[in-house]
């Protein structure tokens, strides 16, 4: 039997958890950046997709905190415009969820857990080393839900470099998901592994 859910009368961290237990799996950025000053910035956002390829477009989605805050990540995307979206797989998924912990934004979460920043070719921050992919991009524009606690925002990047480890890569140029081994995020602090897979026919018309 299915319930109706009143989302408009739930509380705000109420309807957080239900929904990411619900769009599941979901693939997570992580993503690098600069402050103004200079200091590095690592953080994981599983509210992320790609959403162009002609132009290749890619988005990840910063909720405000529980004072309404801004995260450090936006707040560095809005200074300098530039940002690194790295893939996520198996090896590094301690490490990426660790970053997730609150640090104030004068940490570097690349030394704390033990990830090499790589320079990036045409952006300020640097790409994470260990990372099967990244994505160079500069911003597009930021789209707001408001700015009260837990109003989420869209970061909009246009990818200016991709780069993908050749290991990872088919003879037809495609990336191996065995050999990429990304995660996906579930719901509260359950990740998922694309080894379980399966393939269906190309649809046709009936």
């Amino acid at each position: 039997m299915y319930i109706d859910v009143d989302h408009n009368r739930m509380r705000p961290r109420e309807l957080y958890q239900l929904i990411i237990s619900t769009v599941t799996p979901r693939p997570i950025a992580f993503v690098s950046t600069v402050s103004a000053e200079g200091a590095r910035n690592l953080a994981p956002f599983s509210f992320f997709n790609c959403v162009s390829v002609n132009p290749l477009m890619m988005m990840f989605c910063p909720a405000r905190k529980r004072d309404a805050a801004r995260k450090d990540t936006l707040v560095n995307v809005e200074a300098t415009g530039e940002f690194v979206i790295n893939i996520v797989n198996k090896e590094i998924a301690v490490r990426m969820h660790q970053t997730s912990a609150p640090y104030p934004p004068e940490i570097d979460e690349f030394e704390i857990v033990g990830l090499t920043p790589v320079a990036s070719s045409k952006v300020k921050p640097p790409r994470v080393a260990e990372s099967p992919a990244s994505f160079e991009c500069v911003l597009d524009r930021i789209i707001e839900f408001g700015d009260h606690p837990g109003a989420g925002c869209m970061v909009l990047g246009r990818v200016v470099a991709f780069h993908v480890d050749d290991e990872c890569l088919t003879p037809e140029g495609t990336c191996d998901p065995a050999k990429l081994q990304t995660i996906g995020r579930m719901g509260g602090t359950t990740y998922a592994r694309t080894t379980d897979r399966f393939d269906l026919p190309p649809a046709v018309l009936e």
